[in-house]
């Protein structure tokens, strides 16, 4: 079970990310042609962008989910209804868009800003609902095909865009803007195509007003949770942009943040491919089971960023061959690491989301990410850049365990996931990985072998523990 879960994460998860994950395959060739200010006004760019994403399709990711579900033969129906009225809503989204775009771009960027935000704009503005709608059917009805097919040709497309626009004509970082939009169009087509014409699903103007508000009492208090992801992961370079941090040193910042999002990416993708099926043992309430795949989930995580973190001065200059931007090791450590706890939280959010007890989602997401926000301010004052990795790391760290104390979560879950002694654990492996990133390689090696002892110990432990039969 297990391979075909990492199978699926891969189809799934990392191969629709390609486009995102383009620039990292080609980092060796093009970092010598990048500053620390193309990254800083990526990272600005991306940061106000981010700022106004958990608004444009308004949490309807879960009833879209739902629905299908809880309404198999009526969920295309259901499904147009929402195009309709997601697509009027994203003319209104991407005015606000323009407006911040033109006024919080940083002054290098603004000989480009009127081609910025149109090509920030169009693609999502034309694309972005269908693409909801596409990968969620295909994800939905296991269809790994059709989303490896297409991703994987849109992200090649996006890797040799990049080389050309950044290494061939030197255009920085309009480069990346530019080979983005192009990457979006294409991936937009071929996802729009079955949408319209296999699928059928038009959009329906004339939407029923009684049902889109129901469905927008379900959605809506998701928005604060998605909001929260946004102040984890991007505010950070919102409050050095207004600390008049330089854009050299928010470059920096950006470049180890995005390897940290690389991780993002593989926890996202794992769970795409591994919650439909924790949703389907918890309708079966199979919660040993459950327990198994968050355990295994947890041990990959967690093996991955550890290993990462310990090596990174023999794999980073591997891939940025610019000594201007290799002064990142230990916000590295800190950034990669925090996203270990990614799993666990996806295990308590599984429950909520299925028992639609969305109205708690605030108080874990957002609440993280305001604390993200007040200690960066605080702290970034006077510890500089590397207070935003020990903050977000903190901060992901009560995202992760906090939504296990709340009497909902309680109510309806009977999986037995350990999160403070997995706690315990992730912290410990912070700790060892900051001593030991700059030590000679043989140390390194007996470290790696005595961590994976310790995963395979703890894994013949939880065996031994777990009766496989469900509950």
């Amino acid at each position: 079970m297990y391979k075909k879960l990492l199978k699926n994460s891969a189809i799934y998860g990392i191969l629709p990310q390609l486009p995102k994950l383009a620039s990292f395959f080609v980092l060796p060739l093009i970092t010598p042609y990048l500053t620390g200010v193309d990254y800083g006004i990526i990272g600005v760019l991306s940061a106000y962008i981010g700022a106004l994403s958990a608004f444009h399709l308004l949490g309807f990711l879960v009833v879209v989910t739902n629905s299908f579900y809880h309404h198999p033969n009526q969920y295309k129906w259901f499904w147009r209804q929402v195009y309709g009225f997601l697509w009027l809503w994203s003319f209104v989204y991407f005015a606000i868009v323009a407006v911040i775009i033109y006024y919080t771009l940083p002054v290098e960027a603004y000989p480009h800003r009127w081609a910025i935000i149109g090509m920030k704009i169009f693609p999502l503005l034309m694309f972005g609902v269908s693409d909801m709608l596409a990968s969620t059917y295909y994800r939905l009805n296991h269809k790994a095909l059709p989303i490896a097919t297409r991703s994987l040709f849109a992200g090649l497309v996006a890797m040799a865009l990049n080389y050309y626009f950044i290494a061939e004509l030197r255009m920085g970082y309009m480069g990346w803007i530019t080979s983005e939009f192009i990457t979006h169009i294409i991936s937009g087509i071929l996802f729009f195509i079955p949408v319209y014409k296999h699928w059928k699903l038009t959009p329906i103007f004339n939407f029923k007003r009684r049902l889109i508000k129901r469905a927008l009492k379900i959605s809506l208090p998701v928005i604060p949770h998605a909001y929260g992801s946004y102040l984890l992961n991007s505010s950070d370079r919102v409050v050095m942009e207004r600390l008049n941090v330089s854009t050299a040193q928010i470059g920096l910042y950006s470049l180890a943040y995005n390897f940290g999002a690389y991780m993002n990416t593989i926890t996202l993708a794992m769970n795409q491919a591994i919650g439909p099926n924790l949703i389907e043992l918890i309708k079966k309430n199979k919660w040993r089971e459950y327990e198994n795949v968050i355990f295994f989930f947890q041990s990959f995580m967690l093996f991955t960023c550890f290993s990462l973190s310990i090596w990174i001065p023999q794999w980073l200059p591997l891939l940025i061959r610019n000594k201007e931007l290799l002064d990142i090791t230990y916000i590295l450590v800190i950034l990669i690491m925090s996203y270990s706890f990614k799993p666990i939280y996806i295990g308590c959010n599984q429950v909520v989301f299925y028992f639609e007890k969305t109205n708690i989602l605030w108080r874990i997401t957002f609440v993280a990410g305001i604390i993200n926000i007040i200690l960066n301010l605080i702290f970034i004052p006077i510890f500089g850049i590397n207070a935003a990795a020990v903050n977000t790391f903190i901060s992901i760290l009560y995202m992760a365990l906090a939504g296990f104390t709340f009497r909902h979560f309680k109510m309806h879950n009977k999986a037995k996931l350990n999160p403070t002694l997995w706690m315990v654990f992730i912290l410990f492996c912070l700790f060892v990985a900051l001593a030991c990133v700059k030590m000679d390689f043989t140390v390194k090696i007996l470290i790696q072998v005595g961590f994976l002892a310790l995963l395979v110990f703890g894994s013949m432990f939880h065996k031994k523990r777990h009766d496989p039969a469900s509950v």
